[in-house]
């Protein structure tokens, strides 16, 4: 992702977004729903277990991160991310 890339997807961060790709013990996916953009990214950067590699984030009309796209956005902006600042 471009630095430019990152600013946009940042500037969406309170749009609603799903989280897929996390799997369960038992190996079936399990979405998760409920979150913000900028929430999803925090979770698959930090929280996410050890097979977080294969999450992505969906949001808007189509868009989607991969795991190393939230990295990426992470890097660059997760401080604003966990104060939730503007």
């Amino acid at each position: 992702m471009t630095p430019e890339d990152r600013q946009a997807v940042f500037s969406h961060r309170e749009i609603a977004a799903v989280i897929k790709g996390i799997t369960l013990d038992d190996g079936t996916d399990a979405p998760i729903t409920g979150k913000s953009l900028g929430e999803a990214i925090l979770f698959v950067s930090e929280e996410a277990s050890t097979n977080a590699s294969s999450a992505h984030v969906i949001y808007g009309a189509n868009e989607s991160l991969s795991y190393t796209d939230c990295l990426s956005i992470y890097r660059d902006y997760g401080p604003a991310l966990r104060r939730g600042s503007n």
